[in-house]
């Protein structure tokens, strides 16, 4: 099979701006990436590719006016793409506290929790800033997360959920609508040896069928959240928190002004190059 490698290049270069985008290239069909010195490469099935989608992507248009982006094209042989991406994957520690590593990597002494991530192509490995943020939230939040049920919606590789059971949760659910990420989530949730988190596939549909929840976890993108808020909200128990993250600082009124309309309070929220992460309770 011939793939069509997207290479992106940044001026000036920065990592949340590539993790940025990665992720959504990785919704439109991208199955590999690789950084480069620059910027990265996205690979995508020549008969899949679609120039105009990229051209028309909002996150593409939106840094497009702080940095200059550049996209060049070319095509290439198959590869084996989770190879390509495990040699660009590098560990992480959030806040001295958190370290988030492949099973390849060496633990580091004295961290409070250790997240075992196999780098395949489910969105989550830390890297991405809204990522990191949901992580220092759940930190924040372990008093009241222990012992607590908690929902992980759009859970990618189960990273949150897995933080979540490592900080005390009673039992977590992860939902995503990806079958890849719910093998990766399952991979990662036994790498780490947990026993108390379920993965399920699908969209908020599903939460039909749920008992309620102490604690909701959304790292999607706004306009999912704004759309499926009602039902995590509807599923969410007096005196629960929910933290969303996926929107940039810009959309945090938008987001605040549909919480509260469905009887939220805002308590706090996290920024980081302009991404946000912020938690609500129910009164």
């Amino acid at each position: 099979m011939t793939y069509t490698e997207v290479i992106f290049t940044l001026e000036p270069y920065t990592e949340a701006v590539a993790d940025a985008l990665i992720a959504e290239l990785g919704n439109i069909g991208y199955d590999g990436f690789s950084y480069t010195e620059k910027g990265f490469s996205a690979y995508i099935p020549t008969k899949d590719y679609d120039r105009q989608a990229i051209a028309e992507n909002q996150t593409l248009q939106y840094f497009s006016e702080h940095f200059h982006i550049s996209v060049d094209t070319r095509e290439i042989e198959d590869q084996d793409w989770n190879k390509v991406w495990e040699e660009n994957f590098t560990p992480i520690v959030v806040d001295n506290q958190i370290q988030v590593r492949a099973g390849f990597h060496e633990p580091i002494p004295g961290i409070a929790y250790e997240i075992i991530i196999e780098p395949k192509m489910s969105f989550g490995t830390g890297h991405h800033a809204t990522t990191a943020l949901m992580l220092r939230t759940i930190l924040a939040l372990a008093p009241e997360i222990k012992g607590k049920r908690v929902l992980d919606m759009g859970c990618g590789t189960g990273i949150l959920s897995i933080m979540a059971a490592k900080t005390g949760a009673r039992e977590v659910t992860g939902i995503d609508i990806d079958p890849w990420a719910y093998n990766n989530a399952m991979e990662n949730i036994r790498n780490n040896h947990l026993d108390n988190i379920a993965i399920k596939i699908g969209d908020a549909t599903l939460l039909q069928a749920e008992q309620n929840y102490d604690i909701i976890l959304a790292n999607i993108n706004r306009n999912i959240l704004l759309d499926d808020m009602e039902h995590y909200i509807g599923k969410l128990q007096s005196t629960g928190y929910l933290v969303m993250s996926g929107f940039y600082l810009k959309d945090l009124p938008m987001i605040q002004e549909k919480a509260e309309s469905l009887g939220m309070k805002f308590q706090e929220y996290r920024e980081e190059n302009q991404w946000v992460a912020v938690t609500f309770y129910k009164n």
